[in-house]
């Protein structure tokens, strides 16, 4: 079980709705503050294990390891996105569609003068790339680490380590 140690601190709530914003840390002079869209009441909380629910007339300190996770629509759209972005970077993305449009712009005789000179800069600058890389990976003289050498050494660093506990979301 944790220990709860709790701190003076000033919760902050929306002045039209009542709705919470914020736990804020005490301050000498509340007069300082935004009186002119926040309300704020004085409270006592543990930060690290417990949060407030409610609004500013009606809250309670709950801790947050009780509680149900909160899960959104946007977090599980960023996990997606990400996973995708990942696997298909968007320079790859772009890449697969241009030869494809310029593929069926020929087959249809459609002019697709700009979009063939976009598709060779592409394929150019992905030759060079190609180029740059290999000459750092060869030259004694510079520590080259592809994505995937990065990718495992960040991953044997943080292994077993707080971020690994974190309790934010790495993949779906």
């Amino acid at each position: 079980m944790l220990e709860i140690e709790r701190v003076q601190s000033l919760a902050q709530f929306n002045k039209l709705n009542g709705t919470f914003i914020t736990v804020l840390g005490m301050v000498d002079d509340v007069s300082l503050l935004n009186h002119d869209f926040y309300d704020y009441k004085e409270i006592s909380i543990d930060p690290y294990n417990e949060t407030l629910v409610g609004t500013y007339d009606n809250f309670e300190i709950v801790n947050i390891h009780e509680g149900s996770l909160e899960i959104n629509e946007d977090m599980l759209n960023e996990l997606a996105r990400n996973k995708i972005v990942k696997e298909y970077p968007i320079e790859r993305q772009l890449s697969v569609l241009g030869s494809v449009l310029e593929k069926l712009a020929d087959t249809a005789n459609i002019e697709s003068e700009e979009l063939k000179e976009m598709n060779d800069f592409i394929n150019e600058i992905k030759r060079t790339n190609k180029i740059r890389k290999e000459f750092y990976a060869n030259n004694p003289d510079y520590d080259y680490k592809s994505t995937e050498e990065l990718d495992e050494l960040i991953e044997k660093k943080y292994e077993g380590s707080i971020q690994a506990y974190n309790g934010q979301f790495t993949s779906i």
